[in-house]
């Protein structure tokens, strides 16, 4: 792990204890965004990299991506040359996104998909990955002009890799309980939902980005095979998944 240093340091282990003593997984989004945002960064994900065969919506663990970049990059299955993911198999170490290698006329799919990336103000990047018995994930970070000095390079590896922890121990939490089919955030936001709350006041509510409440709208739909907002609000209500 790289070496952290006095302000951004005691930040890091601040948070670290903070996020484990947090019981929601809004509650750990609205703090990592937070601590991410004052480094500058504006936006990020958290996934895995996709098996041969395996869409990158079936491995995230939690989503805050630009939405129409996120949507054009699973659309186009960006993932299948960007060259992040790609080093992130290779490597146990974070690095910067400059410092992922690729061959510019060899692979004109992988400068294609770091040139798109600025049109959204993801002019820089800062990727750890994470690294199972069985599989490769990451936490991805980026923004316009972010902070990527010696010192704050090391807390974004720690604050990455206790974030990523915590909500994977929170996600199977949830999954303990088979009766439910909604982790215990997209409950949240739903229930928010169903007391008439906008995206943008939920989102205030909870601490969390707008769009990450929306995220999490459409895979409470997508789980519960709803067709929009108050058909899920009225199923959940029925399952008991949610109440107001």
């Amino acid at each position: 792990m790289q070496v952290i240093d006095a302000y951004w340091g005691r930040r890091a282990l601040d948070y670290v204890d903070a996020i484990e003593a947090s019981t929601t997984s809004a509650s750990v989004l609205s703090q990592f965004e937070k601590m991410i945002g004052d480094l500058g960064f504006h936006a990020y994900i958290m996934a895995g990299v996709p098996a041969p065969g395996q869409s990158l919506q079936q491995t995230i663990l939690a989503n805050g991506w630009p939405r129409d970049w996120f949507e054009m990059y699973a659309r186009e299955q960006f993932h299948r040359c960007d060259p992040i993911p790609r080093h992130c198999v290779s490597t146990l170490n974070p690095f910067a996104w400059s410092e992922a290698p690729y061959d510019r006329d060899d692979e004109p799919g992988a400068h294609e998909v770091m040139t798109r990336a600025k049109d959204f103000r993801l002019n820089e990047g800062f990727c750890v990955p994470i690294h199972y018995d069985d599989a490769v994930g990451a936490v991805s970070l980026a923004g316009e002009n972010p902070n990527l000095a010696p010192d704050a390079r090391g807390a974004l590896h720690l604050i990455s890799i206790f974030t990523h922890s915590r909500l994977r121990a929170l996600a199977r939490s949830a999954m303990n309980n088979q009766s439910r089919r909604l982790s215990r955030i997209e409950a949240e936001v739903l229930g928010w939902a169903a007391r008439g709350k906008t995206a943008w006041e939920t989102a205030r509510i909870l601490g969390v980005s707008e769009r990450n409440v929306r995220w999490h709208l459409e895979e409470a739909q997508r789980k519960l095979a709803t067709k929009n907002k108050t058909a899920t609000v009225a199923i959940a209500l029925v399952n008991g998944e949610i109440s107001i």
